[in-house]
């Protein structure tokens, strides 16, 4: 587990006090339920555009893989809920490194100006939190270890810490990270440092 790196902007240390990658200090408001359901198919088709590029060939393999649907309504309901678990992790995401997230001409962020990217330090960062929700998350609805990875059948290889994982599956996680602010943006919400 990594400790927090310190947020992009003003005075800057390599790293925060150690903090659990699990618990922010202060509970993050939930993602707003207007927003969702969008923010989760945003996600998906992120996920899908991460995987293209990886450039698997094997089309049988692409087949049997439940998560790569063509689209949002064929994705089976289970992976939809994953992916939308993923969506309302933002906002806890967010508050690990001191942001949250607001709507553009919010009162309380005149003044402020928005984050735009992460540090190299901070995506390292909240893909290894990424990985570990992911893993509670799928642990919590059944998925069983296995050396095959088949989301059709909840099977994973990827019950590992995410110093364990291939740079190729620790760069999907990152991807997936970096995107929430395209994503929020598309929403009308951006990120700010907290005050």
């Amino acid at each position: 587990m990594s400790s927090t790196p310190a947020p992009a902007s003003g005075a800057q240390t390599s790293q925060a006090p150690a903090q659990s990658s699990s618990l922010p200090a202060t509970p993050a408001p939930p993602l707003d339920p207007t927003i969702r359901e969008f923010v989760a198919q945003e996600l998906y088709k992120r996920y899908k555009q991460t995987r293209a590029s990886m450039g698997s060939n094997n089309e049988s393999e692409k087949s049997k893989d439940a998560s790569l649907q063509e689209t949002w309504e064929s994705l089976p309901e289970h992976l939809k809920a994953s992916t939308r678990a993923q969506a309302d992790d933002i906002p806890r995401k967010l508050e690990l490194l001191g942001y949250r997230m607001a709507k553009n001409g919010d009162a309380a962020t005149n003044g402020l100006q928005p984050i735009e990217k992460f540090t190299p330090e901070q995506l390292e960062y909240l893909g290894e939190v990424e990985h570990d929700r992911w893993v509670a998350e799928r642990i919590r609805s059944g998925w069983e270890a296995s050396g095959k990875r088949d989301s059709s059948s909840q099977k994973t290889p990827f019950f590992v810490p995410y110093a364990d994982l291939e740079q190729k599956w620790k760069d999907v996680d990152k991807f997936m990270v970096e995107g929430m602010f395209e994503i929020l943006g598309l929403t009308g919400y951006k990120v700010f440092e907290k005050n």
